[in-house]
């Protein structure tokens, strides 16, 4: 999405991107479903509302950055990875996840990361710099009201991925529509192309990522994503043109290798016998004549 979304503001502006990619991530999740017959309405409104006004500044702040001519998406993608040091930092009070001791060490070597992939750019990137890390620190928050949507928290059954899609999409299609009323500008056939793919696999990634946070922790699933970093990373390279200093990709290298170190903490923290005895038991239903057991001294 992020190299389709780059090639498509060669000759769109950023708010046609990003409700591209909104409206076309809409017309997916309905389109499932549709397919599936699940439901499309979302049941707690100020969880779905919270999630999707968190998402479309995120949304707002990625295209932004993306579509910045003097950010590198190389730089942009390293700096959208920090999101799930911002989850790991704030899982602790809002979703009371725990991703282990070396919490802090981590975060001390990604932040040193962004400072050397982001450094270099200060000078003449500073705003599209500063939006992509605004960018992140929403995502995390987003996510935060996501996985108590899809884990069932909060007293209420798990909503359908689909719904939130749906909700999400036409919140952040709406916000784009409308900045897009004042800086439109007709593209190009060829990015025109590039609109339709980054709506459809951001949209179709949406899904994904929305139907996997109802399956594991927030942190631990939020360093996997990092692979779609590293494919970003590549993707500018070979695709774009562009050549990363040596200082940025050891920076890329430590914000990746950080996410890696938290998805192994969380990882090892849920299988251990503390973690899982914090697990709440469902007890299984007793017949009436059923003997119950006594309960020991």
């Amino acid at each position: 999405m992020t190299i389709a979304a780059r090639l498509a503001s060669r000759s769109a502006p950023w708010a046609m991107v990003g409700a591209s990619r909104a409206g076309v991530g809409a017309l997916v999740a309905l389109v499932v479903a549709l397919h599936l017959r699940v439901p499309i309405k979302t049941k707690r409104r100020g969880l779905s509302w919270a999630r999707s006004l968190l998402g479309t500044a995120s949304m707002l702040t990625t295209f932004y950055a993306i579509s910045a001519p003097s950010l590198a998406v190389g730089t942009a993608v390293t700096l959208f990875a920090t999101s799930p040091i911002f989850i790991a930092l704030l899982s602790p009070k809002i979703l009371g996840e725990h991703p282990g001791r070396g919490l802090w060490s981590v975060l001390i070597v990604a932040f040193a990361g962004v400072s050397l992939v982001a450094g270099p750019q200060l000078g003449f990137a500073a705003g599209p710099a500063a939006s992509a890390i605004s960018a992140a620190v929403f995502s995390a928050c987003a996510m935060m009201f996501l996985r108590m949507m899809r884990s069932g928290r909060d007293e209420g059954e798990p909503e359908s991925a689909e719904a939130i899609a749906l909700h999400f999409g036409l919140v952040g299609f709406a916000a784009h529509a409308v900045i897009s009323l004042f800086t439109f500008r007709m593209p190009e056939a060829r990015d025109v192309v590039w609109l339709f793919v980054a709506g459809l696999a951001g949209g179709l990634a949406q899904l994904a990522m929305t139907r996997a946070f109802a399956l594991t922790e927030a942190a631990r699933l939020g360093a996997v994503g990092y692979l779609g970093t590293v494919m970003s990373f590549v993707g500018s390279v070979v695709f774009l043109g562009e050549r990363p200093g040596f200082t940025q990709i050891i920076g890329a290298m430590l914000v990746v290798g950080s996410g890696i170190v938290l998805a192994l903490l969380s990882a090892r923290r849920s299988l251990s016998p503390a973690a899982v005895s914090l697990e709440p038991v469902t007890a299984e239903p007793v017949s009436p004549g059923a003997a119950r057991p006594k309960a020991s001294a």
